[in-house]
């Protein structure tokens, strides 16, 4: 029987202490700020100030070109095309992508909250003044967990709570669940998450950025955000990222149990 001795009580309301896990299941970190669209980001002359600033960083830079639909002003269908900019580290563990109305921070690679709280501050002072967007309209954090292995889905009742488990909780008798995604929205302190959890069969995925296993995988996909019209500030922004973090680990640690952290590697 899994035992959650080291669990908070309760997914919110609670800051856990943060525990380093040798073999940290995360596949991906996201940060995604959204802002008053700037058009200008299409040319590559008014790029070229903010990748110089963060070029030390992040030296590799590609540019991308995205299909998209748009309503126009008489109800009809337009296909127009939006420009992403993609700057990368050597070893392509982080990426900052600027867009008209977004930039993002992600990483596979991911070490510890102040790190990536630190890189995003930087990144988002870049954006301010070089890019200079006027408003900030949704500040998100995603964190996506992912196991896999037999072995590991075969411990599932042991590491999750049986909130989590879905049909794989079940007597099926002969039958076996190879696909099943449970979403849900909470909001705790005028912030939303939206949680995404439950099994994939091998070769599959939730989301069209993050590989798929040739393997069945569980993943485990948290996003908090708020969706506000506010002015672009990066202090608060970062500081904003740095506290849905804090809701994500919560949420998170209240799923996992003793026994999975000490199999991810966690100090006795």
């Amino acid at each position: 029987m899994p035992t959650w001795t080291r669990a908070p009580r309760t997914p919110f309301g609670v800051n856990p202490e943060r525990i380093l896990l040798a073999a940290d299941p995360l596949v991906r970190v996201l940060a995604q700020i959204r802002f008053s669209p700037v058009l200008s980001i299409r040319e590559q002359s008014f790029v070229a100030p903010f990748q110089e600033e963060i070029r030390h960083t992040y030296p590799l830079v590609e540019q991308e070109m995205q299909q998209h639909v748009a309503q126009g002003v008489g109800g009809e269908l337009t296909l127009g095309e939006a420009v992403l900019w993609r700057f990368s580290d050597a070893e392509r563990n982080w990426q900052v992508t600027l867009a008209q109305d977004f930039v993002a921070l992600d990483c596979s690679n991911y070490s510890d909250r102040t790190d990536f709280v630190r890189r995003l501050g930087e990144t988002l002072r870049a954006v301010a003044a070089h890019v200079r967007p006027v408003l900030t309209n949704r500040v998100g954090v995603r964190y996506t967990n992912r196991l896999s292995g037999m072995e590991k889905i075969g411990q599932l009742p042991d590491f999750v709570r049986p909130a989590l488990l879905g049909m794989a909780s079940a007597e099926l008798g002969a039958g076996e669940a190879v696909n099943e995604l449970t979403q849900a929205e909470f909001t705790t302190n005028a912030v939303n998450l939206q949680g995404r959890w439950g099994h994939l069969p091998a070769s599959a995925t939730h989301d069209p950025s993050i590989e798929a296993l040739d393997h069945p995988s569980w993943i485990l996909d948290l996003d908090a955000y708020t969706a506000v019209t506010t002015p672009f500030d990066p202090e608060r922004c970062s500081a904003e990222a740095e506290r849905f973090a804090g809701i994500v680990y919560g949420f998170f640690r209240w799923a996992v149990s003793d026994e999975f952290l000490v199999a991810h590697g966690a100090p006795l």
